[in-house]
């Protein structure tokens, strides 16, 4: 069905793998366009719930394939971003409700990690090595990283991994916050999808707003302005049937069906 990606089911979870190993699958339009399609299609479909993401071979994401850019660039033209628009990576994974896990198997650099900053969990194979190279490029970090990175290991050491443009091996990158986890490499996957199956088994309608929720106040200061918004949200959720199911299943002493 796709060219660049494959995509399989494991219980609940969906699984979609960049599938260049050959170019240690360096990201380009096609890999985008067809990633969008999968994750459209997995948020459609009812018997999906979490999406792990991971690579092909020894490599998650090598980054952009700086071989087009070459090609556009001998042609006369100026290059632009393949993630750039209105409706940018970023705001396409904000409004897909399915929760995200990138198992990120082997290199990393450029948008190779860029693209799973967004994601809502990110685990590591002992393997792993994250690069932000953008600088030895002549470009800046692209994606809203600056402000990912940012919030998820802090400013300063955001700033010294994208000045120094240096592979950041797992173990840092998990004391730092970049990813939650590192195992070995023949268990990521496996760790990537059980983790997919005890999200997949809480309600969905819940999953979604919780995203909603962090994205809406994980950076808002005001927190009358936070608070109101839970409040709003839980009014709507106490009137849903995900609710009622949890509380009938409490009281019945039985796993809830969501």
């Amino acid at each position: 069905m796709y060219e660049q990606i494959l995509s399989e089911q494991r219980g609940r979870v969906r699984i979609l793998t960049l599938n260049r190993p050959e170019r240690l699958n360096a990201w380009n339009e096609v890999i985008h366009q067809e990633l969008r399609d999968a994750i459209e299609k997995a948020n459609a479909d009812s018997t999906v719930g979490a999406l792990v993401f991971t690579g092909a071979g020894r490599a998650y994401c090598s980054g952009a394939d700086v071989g087009g850019w070459a090609n556009q660039l001998q042609g006369g033209g100026t290059r632009a971003s393949a993630t750039a628009g209105e409706d940018n990576w970023n705001t396409f994974l904000q409004r897909m409700p399915k929760p995200t896990i990138a198992a990120i198997n082997g290199v990393a650099v450029g948008v190779g990690i860029t693209h799973a900053l967004p994601m809502d969990i990110r685990i590591a194979s002992e393997a792993a090595r994250f690069g932000f190279f953008f600088v030895k490029m002549g470009l800046v970090p692209e994606l809203a990283s600056s402000y990912y990175l940012s919030q998820l290991v802090g400013t300063g050491r955001a700033i010294e991994w994208c000045l120094t443009a240096r592979l950041v091996g797992a173990t840092e990158a998990k004391e730092a916050g970049l990813v939650s986890e590192v195992v070995a490499p023949d268990q990521l996957l496996n760790r990537a999808v059980e983790i997919g199956e005890l999200i997949a088994a809480q309600p969905p309608e819940a999953l979604a707003r919780v995203k909603a929720m962090f994205a809406q106040n994980a950076t808002n200061s005001d927190v009358r302005a936070v608070m109101a918004i839970e409040n709003a949200a839980n009014a709507a959720a106490r009137n849903g049937s995900e609710h009622k199911e949890a509380v009938a299943a409490f009281m019945e002493k039985r796993p809830a069906r969501f």
